[in-house]
């Protein structure tokens, strides 16, 4: 009987946490959430001609949460002072778009069926979310 209790508590405060985290997620990170997993199916499936349509829908579906990024502010801003957080913010906008870039660059790849050209844009799109996160991700 104890062991039935002591294992509903430890289920109870597992489903509690998981709860809470999910409550932390801003609406920034949901949206890189979607960006993250399109472009990892994007990584996996751009060499496969007739997937084409997929590809393209995926990185739509990206840029539309690149876009919505734009408007957001990422969580670190409130720790940055009043005097840095414009440049802080610039830096955030300049980012994200140097991000849809990339995203376009892999759409004309993907249209074009070059699949090594998508590949490079995918080296270059790692580079991007390592510093993004590097700068503008919440520590954890």
């Amino acid at each position: 009987m104890k062991l039935k209790s002591l294992l509903t508590l430890a289920l109870t405060f597992a489903l509690g946490a998981s709860v809470s985290f999910a409550e932390e997620d801003t609406q920034l990170t949901k949206e890189m959430k979607i960006v993250n997993k399109n472009l990892r199916t994007l990584k996996r499936q751009v060499e496969d001609a007739s997937k084409k349509d997929e590809n393209l829908a995926l990185i739509d579906a990206s840029k539309k949460s690149i876009d919505a990024s734009l408007k957001l502010e990422p969580m670190k801003t409130k720790d940055v002072p009043a005097a840095e957080k414009a440049a802080y913010l610039d830096k955030y906008k300049a980012q994200m778009n140097d991000l849809a870039k990339s995203f376009a660059e892999l759409e004309t790849a993907v249209k074009a069926g070059k699949a090594d050209d998508a590949k490079k844009v995918f080296e270059k799109l790692s580079e991007q979310k390592e510093k993004g996160h590097k700068d503008f991700a919440p520590e954890e």
